[in-house]
Parts: C-alpha cells; sequence; structure tokens
C-alpha cells in the first residue's frame, strides 16, 4: 500500500523488480538533486526485514520479545528506551487481569527492579540489565510472562498468542500511533493483500447463505476453468462448504502456488453440480477500476499493492483504445485511498512525471535515506490530469498527489488529505507475526513536510454543495491555497490556517469529478491552474502569475470573478 533499491543488508523493497511491463524511476541512497535547502524527510514505504526461521510449537517467548526489541531499537525512527519499552509492555497484562500491577524501584544497593504485583501481593522482583542490554530486557519479559500465568487463573486459560499480543500492544504504544504489532494470522492476512496470495481468483458472497461467487479475476485460474458470476460453490476438494464460516472457505480455497483444487459447482438453470479442478496461481487483488466520459478517462485507484501500477498502465492503454487514440485527459481518483506500498506510489508517479524529483525519505536507520526521481520513461508525461483527494486519503496516495502537483503536471481537487508522511518498515517475527515501525518521514519535492501537512487542493470543494450550480461557483471564486508563499517556507501557524480554508471531508462527492472534468475540457483554465501551484512549489513569492487569473495573494483559480 517504487524504484527497485536495495535499502540496507537484510532488507529488502516490498516489490518484485521486473513486473510486467512497469517502469521504475532512479534512487539513490544520498539526495543529489532536490531543490536548495530541502530537508529530506520520509515517505510511506513498507519494508520489510528478513524473516527468521517461524517459532516452533512452543517456542522461546524471550526468543521472540528479543527479536522484537531488537528490531524496534534499531529501526525505530526516534532512540527508544529498552526499559521503557519493557514497562510499558508489562503493565499491559493488566489488560487481561486487572489485578496484576508493575513498577519500577529505584536503585539501591541490587540496582533497580521491576515488580510484579498481583492482588496487592508481591511475586516476582526482577533486576534490570543496563539500558543497552536488549536480549536482557527480552529475557525480563519473557520471566514477567510466565510469573504472571503461573499466577492468574485468566492469564492461564489464554493462550500465548493472546498474552504476547497484550504485551507487544503495551510496547507499541510507548511509540507512535502508526507502530503496532500484527499476530500471525492477522499478518497473514496483510502480507497477502499487498503482495498476493495462492488462489484461484473469486470472491465469495455469502449473503443468502449460499456461497456464491461474486466476482471473478480476469484471466485467473477460475476464468480460464469457466466459473462464473453467480455461480454456487458447493464443496472444495469434496468437503461441503454449507455451514461453515465464510473465512474458513476462503482460507481453504488459498494454498501453495501451483498446488491442486477441486470445486464443485452449481449453476442456476443447469442441472445437476460440475467438478472443476484446477491449479493456483499468484492472485494479487485489483487496485485500480477504469471508467471513461467521452475522451476523459477516470482512474480510481482503491489502494497501492503490488499490482497497481500494471494495472494502471493496463487501463490507460484501455483508455486510448476506447477513445480512438485521442483522449484528452485523465482523472485520478485518491480518495479514501489509505495508501500502501512506496515503490508502487513512486513507479506510478513516474507513468506520468518526464523528470526531476518524486519523493524523498530519510530517518535514523541509514537505509531509510532514500531518494526517488523520474526515470523519463513514463508513457503518459503529456496528458493533462487532474487528482482527486480527500480526507481519507493518505501516505502512498499523498505522495502521487504532492509529486504531481508540485511538478505542475496535475490539478489537485478536493479538500486537505490526511497528512500520513510516515514510513513503516515490517518486522516478520519468529512466530510468523509482524512488527510494524515507523523508521522515516516524507518530503514533497517542493520541500515541504507530508507528515501533519498532507496535500491541500488547488481547487478546494470543501464547503460546496453538491450539485450543478456549485461547480460554477468553484470555478469562479477564489480558493486559498498558498501560492503566496513556497509551502516549503510555511511555518505550523501558516500551515493550520492553508488547511483551515480548505478542511478535509470524505466521501466521494460527485461535485469533485465534475469540476475536475471542466478543468481538463478547458485548455486554458488547466495550463492556469497547473502553473500558479508549480509557482506555489518552487518559486520566491511573487505578485501575481503572469498572463493568469489566479493572483499569488489568494492562489485564487478563478474562470471569472475572484468573488464567490
Amino acid at each position: 500500500m517504487p524504484m527497485t533499491q536495495q535499502p540496507a543488508t537484510g532488507y529488502r523493497l516490498w516489490g518484485k523488480p521486473g513486473l510486467g511491463s512497469m517502469r521504475r524511476g532512479r534512487s539513490q541512497s544520498t539526495p543529489r538533486h532536490l531543490p536548495a535547502g530541502v530537508l529530506l524527510i520520509a515517505a510511506l514505504v513498507l519494508l520489510v526485514r528478513c524473516a527468521a526461521a517461524p517459532l516452533p510449537a512452543g517456542g522461546s517467548t524471550e526468543q521472540l520479545f528479543s527479536r522484537g526489541l531488537d528490531e524496534i531499537v534499531d529501526l525505530y525512527i526516534d532512540p527508544v528506551s529498552p526499559r521503557r519499552l519493557v514497562l510499558s509492555g508489562a503493565q499491559h497484562l493488566a489488560r487481561l487481569d486487572e489485578n496484576f500491577s508493575v513498577s519500577e524501584t529505584a536503585g539501591g544497593p541490587a540496582g533497580s527492579a521491576l515488580v510484579l504485583s498481583y492482588g496487592g501481593r508481591e511475586i516476582g522482583v526482577y533486576q534490570t540489565p543496563a539500558e543497552d542490554k536488549v536480549h536482557g530486557w527480552a529475557e525480563v519479559v519473557s520471566r514477567v510472562i510466565a510469573d504472571a500465568k503461573a499466577a492468574s487463573p485468566k492469564l492461564a486459560a489464554l493462550s500465548q498468542e493472546q498474552i504476547d499480543q497484550a504485551v507487544f500492544d503495551g510496547i507499541t504504544g510507548a511509540l507512535d500511533r502508526f507502530s503496532r504489532y500484527s499476530p500471525p494470522e492477522t499478518a497473514r492476512d496483510q502480507r497477502a493483500a499487498r503482495d498476493g496470495f495462492g488462489g484461484i481468483g473469486v470472491s465469495l458472497d455469502a449473503a443468502d447463505r449460499d456461497f456464491r461467487v461474486s466476482a471473478i479475476t480476469p484471466h485467473g485460474p477460475a476464468d480460464r476453468a469457466g466459473v462464473r458470476p453467480g455461480d454456487v460453490l458447493v464443496a472444495v476438494d469434496g468437503l461441503p462448504t454449507a455451514g461453515r464460516p465464510q473465512g474458513e472457505v476462503v482460507k481453504q480455497l488459498r494454498g501453495p502456488l501451483f498446488s491442486r483444487i477441486d470445486l464443485t459447482l452449481a449453476r442456476d438453470g443447469s442441472p445437476g453440480k460440475r467438478r472443476l479442478r484446477m491449479e493456483r496461481e499468484l492472485i494479487i487483488l485489483p487496485t485500480v477500476s477504469l471508467s471513461r466520459d467521452g475522451d476523459i478517462a477516470v482512474i480510481r485507484i482503491a489502494s497501492f499493492n503490488q499490482s497497481t501500477t500494471q494495472r494502471l498502465v493496463d487501463s490507460l492503454a484501455e483508455a486510448q483504445r476506447q477513445a480512438g487514440g485521442r483522449l484528452r485527459g485523465i482523472v485520478l481518483d485518491l480518495r479514501n485511498n489509505p495508501g500502501g506500498l512506496l515503490d508502487q506510489a513512486v513507479s506510478l508517479a513516474d507513468e506520468f512525471i518526464a523528470n526531476g524529483p518524486i519523493i524523498a525519505t530519510v530517518g535514523r536507520h541509514p537505509a531509510s535515506r532514500q531518494y526517488f526521481a523520474a526515470s523519463g520513461d513514463g508513457i503518459a508525461p503529456q496528458i493533462p490530469i487532474v487528482v482527486l483527494v480527500n480526507g481519507g486519503s493518505a501516505s502512498a496516495a499523498e505522495i502521487v498527489a504532492a509529486a504531481l502537483q508540485d511538478a505542475g503536471r496535475a490539478v489537485v481537487v478536493g479538500s486537505s488529505s490526511y497528512g500520513k508522511g510516515t514510513v513503516q518498515t515490517v518486522v516478520r517475527l519468529p512466530n510468523d507475526g509482524d512488527l510494524t515501525l515507523t523508521w522515516a518521514r516524507l518530503v514533497a519535492p517542493s520541500g515541504y513536510i507530508l507528515n501533519g501537512h498532507g496535500v491541500v487542493p488547488t481547487l478546494c470543494t470543501s464547503d460546496l454543495g453538491d450539485n450543478d450550480g456549485a461547480v460554477d461557483q468553484g470555478l469562479r471564486r477564489a480558493v486559498a491555497t498558498s501560492a503566496a508563499q513556497p509551502r516549503s517556507t510555511l511555518d505550523e501557524r501558516a500551515w493550520a490556517a492553508l488547511r483551515g480554508a480548505c478542511p478535509s471531508r470524505h466521501g466521494d462527492r460527485g461535485i469533485d469529478v465534475r469540476i475536475a472534468e471542466r478543468v481538463l475540457q478547458d485548455p486554458a483554465l488547466y495550463a492556469r491552474a497547473v502553473r500558479v501551484m508549480a509557482a506555489a512549489a518552487h518559486a520566491p513569492q511573487q505578485a501575481a502569475v503572469p498572463g493568469s487569473d489566479l493572483t499569488a495573494g489568494g492562489g485564487a483559480l478563478s474562470s471569472g470573478s475572484t468573488n464567490p
């Protein structure tokens, strides 16, 4: 939810180089081409630490927490104390049994210690190791958990996974709100959504008690075998589906790549049942959808997973074919897009930008410092673009919107985006769970920090009604943007005023698409809009953009009067 670059030893980007005809931009560990004075801050990237072998059944709790604490201390964006992490994790045992309390004693003849109490009675005292002895702190956690289970019937009745999650929730709770622990089953589902899974390419709807096929992945195993929407899935590998939980059936449909699976299906109006055998293939959930209004393509991107850029390329090719090669413009709809993979955000932006920076990242760990620039190989560097954003557009979606806006490649329409500009790295733990850690921040090409600021549209629709009259109103009036001052120079007070002039809104409002299409149908209006934002991004303060109705004083896009 970018460019193929090997960060540090032991890391890889979520991404498979050379996927289809996808083109990648260039990256460098040390930024060299950003404008003078740009502070490199990081983008939303998902990285994965090479996984250790999963813990065997009954594996070491100490091993699990040793790995987790070690990764946090090494990777987290700010220096962090193992003492603070362990104390916070141990205190979370009270979430499972309110009789627990954990305190820390001051240093004495034997040094400082953690004290575990149950019902007011002291049941464990643990001498604390030196601050830099991460594995010693993991041993403390392991002993606390063991003593807690021995003292509490409630904990003894829980699975080790439930206890591990409570302690990890306490540990990550001492970090920022985007750092978290995912237990093994949740982590596997998240990996499948990002990277794909072995499957046959069907979606199921169990609303009528039958497991009915609701959608088919084009050209996937089920499609080639003749499965069609509306078919009822009766059995999988001979095991009936009736009465089973949907999650259980879906899990059975998935499996190792190239493994065989037998389906029994029924079709309305057809006698009997059919049995089909097929092989599982890599299935990556589609995130891109295409519609067309005349010679304008509307491309919706729901999130950024491993196939997003390739599906965008395919959608553009199809839109060009439908328009007879005369596509007037593109509406790139990123509303309510929560983000995803950095490599996909960068490679997608690269398809539209001829040259220049796309994003840069930096953090405490050397591998987090990256710079991404356009490769010059994009398939659509000239077609006019309008990008739609709202308060649900975050992280990878903000990378694309900011890159296209700063490069003067797109007019951004909608309301202020979420403002998440931090990088998460995903660490695979020995129990097959995931530890997601914030390890860097992001800066837009023009030099402003995305985190907390987001993307403020060129044309704001926050307070417009959703009717035809509102379209004319939106195109007439001045909208407060930062054209008077480069966004990289704004202080927090100025940013608050800028976002306050175009507050975040949620929902897919028709006014956004209608304004986008009007802008694309008027080349002069489009040119004025992209020109003022390019000026705001890169130029010093100026009174006006020559030859346009966009004044620097208000950053107004106007097709007439500057008043509503």
